[in-house]
C-alpha cells in the first residue's frame, strides 16, 4: 500500500475509503470487503449534532451552539482514539480559540495528531498562526472540476498533507442531492481513460494520487470497491496530468450547508 508520509512522521495510506451519508446496516459488510481488497484506512466521519459534541461514531465535532466546557470534556474522552478533526463551521466559534484548546489537549495526552477538514487558505492560514500544533492533514474537496491548486500547494509547502473527501466529485450522489454535474461525464477524462484503458473514476483517482493527495472515494458496490482500489498499476504521462488540469470548472459539488438554509460562500 502506498502512502504519504505525515509531519509527525506517521504514514497515512495514499487511497481510503469514505462512509459519510451511508446507512449504519449497511457499513460493517461494505468495511470487511474492503479490508479484503487492501484498503487500511476509512473516514468515518459523519455529520455532527448541537446535542453532544462528539458525533455516533465518536469523531468530535464542535458545533458552535456547544459550551467550550462539553468540548473540553468530549476531548478528553476522545485523546486515547488518536485523531480530532476541526470542521470548517467549528472555524466560525473562535480559530483562535479552538485551536489553543486543540494544542493544550494534544499538549497533555497521547494524540496522535490534528486534522482540520474543509479549510480554505485563509482558515489554514489561521490554524498555523494561533495553533501550537500544525495540523497533519486538511480534508478538503478536491477533484478535476474542482482543482484548488492554490490551496493544495499552499498546504504542501507548509507540510500538511490534502486529503479529497469528495475526489470523483460526488457523481451520482452529488447530482441528486445538489444538482452538481460530475466530472465523470467529462470528455476529456473519457478520452485519457480510453487512451489507459481505464474507467474515467481510475484516471481521475490516478491523477489524484500523482498530485500528491490523499484519496478517499466512495462506493458501496464491490466491483467499485475493488477499481477504486485499483491505481497502482499505471502512471499518468505530464502531458496527461496538464490535460486534467485543463477542465478545472473551480465547481464545487459538495454542498451540504443547503440542508442549513444558509451559504456558507457568500
Amino acid at each position: 500500500m502506498a502512502t504519504i508520509k505525515l509531519n509527525n512522521g506517521l504514514e497515512m495510506p495514499i487511497i481510503g475509503l469514505g462512509v459519510w451519508r451511508m446507512e449504519g446496516k449497511s457499513i460493517k459488510d461494505l468495511l470487511f470487503n474492503a479490508i479484503n481488497i487492501g484498503y487500511r484506512h476509512f473516514d468515518c466521519a459523519g455529520v455532527g449534532t448541537t446535542s453532544s459534541a462528539l458525533d455516533e461514531d465518536g469523531v468530535l465535532e464542535i458545533d458552535t451552539t456547544i459550551s467550550l466546557e462539553s468540548t473540553w470534556h468530549a476531548m478528553e474522552d476522545l485523546v486515547s482514539m488518536g485523531l480530532v478533526k476541526q470542521h470548517w463551521y467549528q472555524a466560525c466559534l473562535s480559530c483562535r480559540v479552538l485551536n489553543a484548546i486543540l494544542s493544550s489537549v494534544f499538549e497533555y495526552s497521547n494524540l496522535l495528531l490534528f486534522m482540520c477538514s474543509n479549510y480554505d487558505i485563509f482558515l489554514t492560514r489561521d490554524c498555523l498562526a494561533y495553533s501550537k500544533v500544525k495540523p497533519a492533514v486538511n480534508q478538503i474537496e478536491t477533484h478535476p472540476y474542482f482543482q484548488r491548486d492554490s490551496l493544495v500547494k499552499f498546504c504542501q509547502k507548509h507540510e500538511i498533507c490534502v486529503t479529497a473527501h469528495t475526489p470523483l466529485g460526488g457523481a451520482a450522489a452529488n447530482i441528486e442531492w445538489f444538482g452538481s454535474v460530475s466530472c465523470l461525464d467529462d470528455p476529456v477524462l473519457k478520452g485519457v481513460a480510453e487512451k489507459y484503458k481505464k474507467t474515467v473514476a481510475q484516471i481521475v483517482l490516478r491523477w489524484g494520487i500523482q498530485r500528491s493527495t490523499v484519496v478517499i472515494p466512495k462506493s458501496s458496490l464491490l466491483r467499485r470497491l475493488q477499481e477504486n482500489f485499483d491505481v497502482f498499476g499505471f502512471e499518468l504521462t505530464k502531458g496527461d496530468m496538464e490535460l486534467i488540469k485543463g477542465v478545472d470548472r473551480k465547481l464545487r459539488t459538495n454542498q451540504p450547508a443547503k440542508f442549513w438554509g444558509m451559504d456558507l460562500y457568500a
